[in-house]
């Protein structure tokens, strides 16, 4: 993921993190992907000091229960702005997600450097 400490952050880029990952019932991840590309890609361009412009969020299922939206669980697709697309991974964890991340700027910079 991008990052766990918001430590110093700026509590409205922290809450539009947080939002940013909420997958809304009837959306699907193409859906999900298309509407948080963007703004996700700004909050780490304008924020260099906490974020990296190669990072991941993803995607958590949301249901409607009780009157209020739950967090369900993370789910297996992530959005990675490396290789600027929805992404599968084969466990639903944030250590997958940085293990894919990290494969791919290698293979990325590998690719140049040939």
């Amino acid at each position: 993921m991008v990052r766990t400490n918001y430590s110093g952050l700026n509590p409205v880029v922290v809450q539009a993190l947080n939002n940013l990952q909420y997958q809304y019932s009837g959306e699907i991840p193409e859906m999900w992907c298309s509407c948080i590309r963007s703004p996700f890609k700004k909050l780490l361009e304008y924020n260099p000091k906490h974020f990296s412009k190669n990072g991941f969020i993803q995607m958590v299922e949301r249901v409607y229960i009780d009157g209020d939206f739950k967090a369900e669980m993370h789910s297996l697709y992530i959005y990675c702005t490396v290789c600027d697309s929805l992404v599968i991974i084969h466990k639903n964890t944030i250590e997958c997600g940085n293990d894919y991340l990290k494969k791919y700027i290698t293979k990325t910079a590998v690719m140049h450097s040939v």
